[in-house]
């Protein structure tokens, strides 16, 4: 092709986090050559439309991970903060009902 180099970075469980090629960035001491002869722009998609890590690499190649495993890894991290919209009408539900109770005690 071109004769750049393409790379992967990787995290401690194998997946691939970052991809680049040797037009655009040095690689350091622990990034893997995935292709000695390829084009200049790094154009594998390494994330999903979750966000989440599409491909680990092992035994010497990229594997593209199952639907079953994305799905294992997103029921596994914890739920979302609740956005400022749902904070303020939570602490709106509470005053009203915080009301509520006050005059039902105070009609008493």
């Amino acid at each position: 092709m071109d004769g750049y180099r393409h790379y992967v970075l990787t995290d401690a469980a194998g997946l691939v986090i970052h991809g680049f090629s040797s037009a655009f960035e040095a690689p350091g001491p622990t990034d893997i050559c995935i292709d000695e002869n390829a084009g200049r722009h790094f154009t594998i998609q390494l994330r999903n439309e979750r966000s989440q890590f599409r491909y680990r690499y092992e035994k010497g190649a990229l594997v593209e991970r199952s639907q079953a495993e994305l799905d294992a890894e997103r029921a596994a991290r914890p739920p979302a903060p609740p956005t400022p919209e749902q904070l303020r009408d939570q602490r709106i539900a509470d005053l009203e009902i915080a009301l509520a109770n006050a005059f039902i005690k105070g009609g008493a």
